[in-house]
């Protein structure tokens, strides 16, 4: 199938409005378009250096841990979420009333992005629709849309915009179409007979699981979920540290179009033009985050040889914020297994030397962030 040319579905009449059946992509790909491949060459670069430095960054796993966080806050963002990162940090009833729907819907998502890595890292387990289940199973527990079949594909229609599919700015395929288009979905993500490039057939799974939206709720994050995966699951990105959310977030109206762009024409070259350019970006912000995270890291150490107190005990509490960037006293005797008056000194001297920022302003249960730490992660170009 010629990717300028791929009819890429059709609308079926329905009781009172029309539904996108779209077509199979289990298909054999090709293009003739040379930029594209010039492309897909420097995505494909970008992201094999992220691996290099990824297997050369010491303590990798920590840094990844806040990387997930920022990706968290930022595909949440897309669907309405209005937390920060320091807020998605917090304790749940240390963020105000309003906000806590928002910290529990990022919280599920770090839970269900976690849940697929081990899967595939520790279980050897593909990425299909049983995974994808799962993990919307966590994503959707205990949060809005938690009556919505959290884990269970739909059996009913829905639809996108508007108040009933009549006025809807999408509605995908009714159920039977959309059981035979999952089908196709899983062959084509376990195909590796199709001689596809696998930043081409992410782009290509992204765009026909959103245009399926096979769940009532929680499609547009478990989507964004799918792209890190199946990269990992492929081996295109050997540690989980490729998380393109952030560039969807800024571009958002630009995402949707082009998301919605193959629909209305069939363009889903344009597609895959979006896909690598936020690919290539996605991959050179990884690096710079990483790389601000490991020189900041050193200069915390070298700066923490000013506080008083056990240069051992002080490089323990460090570490713990290097893991959770905001901790409160108790929590940073448990990680530590130091005693509170050992803690609660060199936490007020951390203070002093600029380390560590108090968050709360209370006199007793104050929490402390490591706020350049979370601020290294915050950075794009």
């Amino acid at each position: 199938m010629r990717l300028e040319k791929f009819k890429t579905g059709g609308y079926v009449k329905q009781s009172g409005f029309s539904a996108f059946n779209p077509s199979p992509i289990d298909v054999p790909w090709e293009w003739s378009d040379t930029s594209l491949n010039m492309l897909l060459e420097r995505a494909s670069g970008e992201i094999g250096g992220l691996n290099a430095f990824s297997e050369l960054v010491p303590n990798i796993d920590i840094y990844i841990k806040m990387h997930i966080r920022t990706e968290a806050n930022k595909s949440s963002k897309i669907e309405g979420t209005k937390t920060s990162i320091e807020e998605d940090l917090m304790r749940v009833e240390d963020v105000s009333p309003e906000k806590r729907d928002d910290h529990a819907e990022v919280q599920n998502y770090i839970s269900a992005l976690q849940h697929g890595i081990d899967r595939i890292t520790k279980d050897d387990f593909p990425l299909c629709l049983r995974l994808i289940r799962e993990m919307h199973e966590v994503l959707m527990q205990g949060v809005r849309g938690a009556n919505k079949t959290p884990g269970e594909f739909r059996k009913t229609q829905n639809w996108i915009g508007g108040s009933m599919p009549s006025t809807a700015i999408y509605v995908p395929p009714n159920v039977p179409d959309m059981t035979a288009a999952l089908s196709d979905f899983e062959k084509f993500l376990n195909n590796d007979n199709n001689n596809i490039p696998h930043l081409i057939k992410a782009a290509i799974a992204h765009y026909q699981f959103e245009t399926i939206h096979p769940f009532l709720d929680g499609n547009g994050r478990i989507g964004r979920l799918i792209i890190p995966l199946y990269l990992l699951n492929k081996g295109v990105i050997t540690k989980p540290c490729f998380y393109i959310s952030d560039y969807f977030e800024r571009n958002r109206e630009l995402y949707y179009g082009a998301l919605d762009k193959p629909r209305k024409n069939g363009d889903l070259r344009y597609w895959a033009e979006f896909f690598l350019n936020a690919a290539v970006d996605t991959a050179k912000s990884a690096k710079l985050k990483f790389s601000n995270a490991v020189k900041l890291v050193n200069e915390l150490n070298e700066k923490a040889s000013a506080v008083k107190g056990n240069i051992e005990n002080i490089r323990a509490i460090l570490n713990a914020f290097y893991i959770e960037p905001m901790l409160n006293i108790k929590e940073i005797c448990a990680k530590t297994s130091l005693q509170q008056r050992t803690v609660s000194n060199i936490v007020n001297d951390m203070r002093f030397h600029g380390i560590l920022t108090e968050t709360t302003g209370f006199t007793r249960n104050k929490s402390f962030i490591l706020q350049k730490y979370v601020d290294a992660f915050k950075i794009n170009k």
